[in-house]
């Protein structure tokens, strides 16, 4: 895996579906406490299961994170 999780999951995503890759998949993303001290929430669903969950300081780095995990269960899944 880069230093790239979304671009990852968004390639390996694209190998498995097609084209039509992005209508399996929503993210909700969602912030929370004061401006100076945020905590970002990134959670992403592929065909309505959640893949990853992440919280992190900044909206992209939970993304990132969430990412991360949910690449790493689509490949074990595709390894059985």
């Amino acid at each position: 895996m880069s230093e790239h999780p979304r671009t990852d999951l968004n390639n390996l995503l694209q190998a498995i579906y097609g084209p039509g890759a992005l209508d399996h998949v929503r993210w909700e993303v969602f912030s929370q406490g004061p401006p100076s001290c945020l905590t970002w929430f990134a959670t992403i669903y592929i065909d309505d299961m959640n893949h990853g969950y992440a919280q992190a300081r900044t909206r992209g780095a939970a993304q990132d994170s969430a990412a991360y995990q949910a690449y790493n269960h689509l490949r074990r899944e595709r390894r059985r």
